[in-house]
């Protein structure tokens, strides 16, 4: 099989055990449901399991876990733990169907809106609560009327809500570098005081978009720590400032808030993304905190209440599939749509397919104009990106799929079917197949046998990498091999991924890999948007 080209932390090889969705609810239950038990393998639940994406899980690793796992002591950039399921909400114009992954947590909320990019956001609750317009879409909103929650210590603050900071949003005022943070909020106005004139936290450290931003939080923003990247802990930088909080949208004010029972002063600062707390009577690591803005912003939107919404999950698969083509002639793949463009480059490291064979499989990303090489014909089909791979039309003919052998069992909600014998997958809801398609699994037999591990694994886990390096073999007897740039990587049990290959064209004709499940670049882009806890089942 495919080995990951670094040894992972421990907790990535505990497989993550997660209710699947149902058909009828997009909030994936936190509570973890019974699974079949694998043929031939057994998994443990994990650290993961409340998380509804695989990059949901990961951005929070980076932050949160060396908190959770006490390897640092500082104050939450998320929360330990996701404060609902995942959601499906309404988000207009760039959303697939209409509708986007989100996640809360109780210091903000994650968003997925565009899947097959992997990119996490995080929204601008912060704008949408202290202006009262609720975000549907890129340029569309509602509006709901400011947000009367607390903007800090504890729930039965009547005093200052996000709706109060309303006069002073996007209202920069006249502070310098060097200037020291003396303006209170209270609920007659502003006042000024000048009890922490000697506290060089309440500095004025820089200037950004004409607001000032006090020393306590400017290090907050800059600060260096441990993290959590691709299984390791390791010391850098702990977070994106821009990414996570945003630009500031009022000055910094001190206020009065009651936090457990006792009244403190406390300089809150508002930020497109989050809400910056600094309190000077708290103990070091904790004196800057993250707002509760996620908790603040699911009780503005929600009423209290979450919704359930209709499920879109099946709508990644129900987009029209790229055409499966079978060659009927040994030709060349050119770089651009002509026959005098190069063929792919083709190394060791990246060994692009350069030459299909007679009877070889490919799936078509998107036809294109290019060379009429045929009078009349001037179609060429593109079977791959960056770089861009494209094979003439003429010398193709449309491949009747086979039909998908009967699976040997069924499990509730979406899973994913590999079929070893029919060297194809599946993907179910429930008992209904959603989605066909064909893929190359583990060479059987001779001196090493790679074979694909068979079972019912629960299920994919939270190591899924966008891109990895994978190398293995042995030098001595020239078995050796590391390949770059290896796409979608959804680790479903131990070593055993599926994932894009780029290296040949024999999907569903004969095995092809060291363990792993080949499939083409866009069939493994739609298994990876799949949350946490799919079931994979190999037969």
């Amino acid at each position: 099989m495919f080995l990951k080209n670094k040894k992972l932390g421990a907790a990535f090889f505990i497989y993550l055990v997660l209710p699947l969705l149902t058909s009828t609810f997009s909030i994936i239950p936190q509570t973890a449901s019974a699974l079949a038990a694998p043929a031939t393998a057994t998994q443990a639940a994990g650290p993961g399991d409340s998380f509804g994406s695989t990059q949901f899980y990961q951005t929070w690793q980076r932050t949160d876990q060396p908190i959770a796992a006490q390897r640092a002591s500082r104050s939450w950039y998320w929360g330990p733990a996701p404060v609902t399921g995942a959601i499906y909400e309404d988000y207009d114009q760039t959303a697939p169907a209409g509708k986007r992954l989100v996640q809360y947590f109780d210091k903000a909320r994650m968003e997925l809106t565009q899947p097959t990019t992997g990119s996490v956001s995080n929204g601008l609750l912060v704008v949408e609560m202290i202006t009262g317009k609720l975000q549907l879409g890129d340029t569309s909103f509602m509006d709901k009327g400011p947000a009367k929650v607390p903007v800090a210590g504890d729930s039965d603050n009547a005093f200052p809500t996000y709706k109060d900071f309303g006069p002073y949003y996007n209202k920069p005022g006249n502070a310098r570098t060097g200037d020291y943070i003396k303006a209170q909020l209270t609920p007659d106005g502003l006042n000024f005081i000048n009890t922490y004139l000697d506290d060089p936290a309440t500095k004025v450290a820089t200037v950004v978009n004409n607001f000032s931003i006090p020393e306590a939080f400017w290090d907050y923003f800059n600060r260096q720590g441990v993290v959590f990247n691709q299984g390791d802990y390791t010391n850098g930088t702990i977070s994106n400032w821009l990414f996570a909080v945003g630009n500031p949208i009022t000055e910094a004010y001190w206020t009065k808030v009651k936090v457990g029972g006792v009244e403190k002063d406390v300089l809150v600062q508002a930020f497109e993304r989050r809400l910056l707390t600094y309190t000077p009577s708290n103990s070091e690591e904790y004196k800057v905190e993250m707002g509760n803005v996620g908790s603040a912003y699911l009780s503005w939107r929600y009423n209290g209440k979450i919704p359930q919404f209709d499920k879109p999950i099946e709508s990644i698969f129900t987009s029209p599939t790229h055409q499966w083509y079978v060659s009927s002639d040994t030709l060349n793949l050119r770089t651009a749509p002509n026959s005098s463009a190069p063929r792919p480059t083709n190394t060791k490291e990246t060994p692009f397919v350069t030459q299909m064979q007679a009877g070889d499989h490919i799936q078509a990303i998107r036809a294109v104009a290019g060379e009429e090489v045929v009078k009349g014909n001037n179609v060429w089909y593109q079977i791959y990106e960056k770089p861009d791979i494209f094979v003439y039309s003429e010398y193709l003919k449309p491949l009747v799929m086979p039909d998908y052998p009967a699976v040997p069992r069924t499990h509730p909600g979406i899973w994913v079917s590999v079929s070893i014998a029919k060297q194809a997958m599946a993907v179910f809801n429930g008992d209904k197949m959603i989605y066909h398609t064909l893929v190359a699994t583990g060479i059987e037999g001779g001196p090493i046998d790679h074979s694909t591990v068979k079972g019912v694994f629960a299920a994919i886990g939270g190591y899924r990498p966008l891109t990895q390096t994978m190398q293995g073999g042995n030098r001595a007897s020239e078995t050796d091999y590391k390949l770059l740039d290896i796409r979608y990587v959804t680790y479903f049990y131990a070593d055993f991924a599926i994932h894009g290959s780029y290296w040949h064209t024999k999907y569903g004709i004969a095995e092809q890999s060291h363990g792993c499940v080949n499939a083409t670049v866009y069939d493994a882009s739609l298994i990876w948007q799949l949350p946490v806890g799919t079931v994979v089942d190999v037969f």
